[in-house]
């Protein structure tokens, strides 16, 4: 009785799709899936701020693998006991985002997704973060497969004898093989350009991949990757193998219904696409941080023809209990991170990153004025005669990577923040470039996808009208006439 309450109670919260009439035999399964995961090990407030009491008291903590861990063991345990199959899948980018992964790196992050025990992950373009002599160990100390069918390998003989790394695998459940193909966006060569792997197309190498496959009698097919939802969709439209895409790279939170915390939708999970053939494609992502774990409720014909789904991501609050194994193994590495809980300031105000890479925000005023504000105090300690000579501080938004609670600031908190350890850079550049620099800022902008280009500044007042055609957005600058100036920015290239 209790199985069929759990199924009615996540009827209403989750989107119900017919999708052919069934026919005998088949597989019913489940996949869970999250991706962007950023070295959460611990968990965080709502805006990947630190957990404050009064957020435990009100089950306001999120997320931490010790949470992702207790919620997959719990539908594996009902595999084990006869119940669906399941299959989970990480989308890349587990790699980068605070002090734990800047002390440890690979070593915590292999030691951590080991526990976790994915059925495979894709690589995202973080992993790329240290080059290639910050992956390759991890690539040999991770004991599940690590996908990607868009690597062109042959500068880098290093990766190609590694442990984990494939182009595909393949899983069966009740008799039916499902294939997982992976494939990691292009951009990642200009985002970390210190490696000397070559990006291929994703849907060429997804599409040669496939057939492979099918010549396999690979019934199923499933596009593992990380190259932002726009690039998803595609994947679906032109791949016409694939059967179901699940991505990461743009943090994208898709939910039907109404949301169950404070992140708004950027859409319906699952977005549908229909390929050339007419053949609906789910796509899927399940936002960032460990937040959520996507949750995926399938039924296919013996063919591999999908029939019916249902799902909605799974909100991983106070409400769902941490595994104890998990919380230990943080404990063994915490005494690496106890020197970063030194306090260097204080905030009398949130400041909110949430919001970021939609618009102005005060932590990305607080972060460009403090360029500005470092470099002219490090003139006048030079004895420089003038207040400065570079008024202008830029950070993209994409950058920016939590918030910060009222109260003491410390070394911790700014790793969190700004965890890619990134150069402040003075260059000139001429009042025209610092117009292109603002138009490109919201040559994507839609108010829904999570792009990081979207600039944060001082000493500039701009103002946008994004009514209007990508690239011709600007409407004011000030105060930057047609000559050349001198401005600070964070190096960091990424999103």
């Amino acid at each position: 009785m209790a199985n069929v309450i759990l199924i009615s109670v996540l009827l209403l919260t989750t989107t119900l799709c017919i999708l052919a009439a069934p026919r005998a035999g088949g597989l019913e399964m489940i996949i869970l899936h999250n991706n962007d995961m950023h070295a959460r090990f611990e968990q965080t407030g709502a805006y990947s701020n630190d957990c404050q009491p009064s957020d435990v008291a009100n089950n306001r903590c999120y997320g931490g693998f010790a949470r992702v861990a207790h919620k997959v063991r719990e539908f594996r345990e009902k595999e084990a006991e006869g119940g669906l199959p399941v299959l989970y899948l990480n989308a890349g980018d587990t790699y980068t985002g605070t002090p734990w992964f800047a002390v440890y790196k690979d070593n915590i992050t292999a030691a951590f997704l080991n526990k976790l025990k994915p059925d495979a992950i894709s690589l995202g373009n973080h992993e790329f973060d240290l080059g290639v002599a910050g992956l390759v160990p991890f690539l040999n100390e991770v004991d599940f497969p690590v996908l990607v069918a868009n690597l062109d390998l042959s500068k880098t003989p290093e990766m190609q004898t590694t442990k984990s790394l494939n182009r595909s695998v393949v899983f069966t459940k009740a008799g039916i093989r499902i294939g997982v193909i992976g494939y990691l966006t292009p951009e990642t060569k200009q985002l970390t350009p210190v490696n000397t792997v070559e990006f291929l197309d994703e849907i060429e190498a997804i599409n040669k991949e496939a057939a492979a496959l099918k010549e396999q009698d690979v019934h199923i097919l499933i596009a593992l990757g990380h190259s932002g939802l726009e690039r998803d969709k595609q994947i679906a439209a032109e791949c016409p193998d694939i059967d179901l895409v699940i991505g990461g790279h743009s943090h994208t939170f898709l939910y039907s219904g109404q949301a169950p915390d404070v992140d708004v939708p950027a859409g319906p999970y699952p977005v549908m696409v229909k390929n050339a053939a007419g053949k609906e494609v789910p796509v899927v992502q399940a936002y960032a941080y460990t937040k959520y774990l996507g949750y995926l409720h399938l039924t296919f014909d013996d063919a591999g023809n999908l029939l019916e789904l249902d799902g909605s991501p799974i909100l991983l609050n106070g409400t769902v209990q941490r595994d104890s194994d998990v919380l230990q193994l943080l404990e063994v590495y915490r005494p690496g991170i106890l020197d970063l809980d030194e306090k260097i300031g204080h905030t009398y105000a949130f400041l909110d990153s949430s919001r970021c890479r939609f618009e102005e925000c005060n932590i990305g005023n607080m972060i460009a004025d403090s360029l500005v504000v470092t470099y002219a105090a490090n003139r006048e300690t030079n004895g420089d005669q003038y207040w400065t000579d570079a008024a202008i501080g830029f950070i993209q938004s994409g950058g920016i990577r939590a918030s910060l609670n009222p109260g003491p600031i410390t070394k911790k908190d700014l790793k969190t923040v700004l965890p890619f350890g990134n150069a402040m850079v003075v260059t000139e550049v001429s009042g025209a470039t610092i117009r292109q620099m603002l138009e490109h800022s919201v040559a994507r902008y839609d108010g829904v996808s999570r792009n990081g280009e979207f600039l944060q500044m001082s000493g500039v007042q701009v103002r946008y009208d994004l009514s209007r055609p990508s690239l011709h957005r600007v409407v004011r600058v000030a105060p930057v006439p047609v000559r050349r100036w001198r401005w600070l920015y964070d190096d960091f290239r990424c999103t």
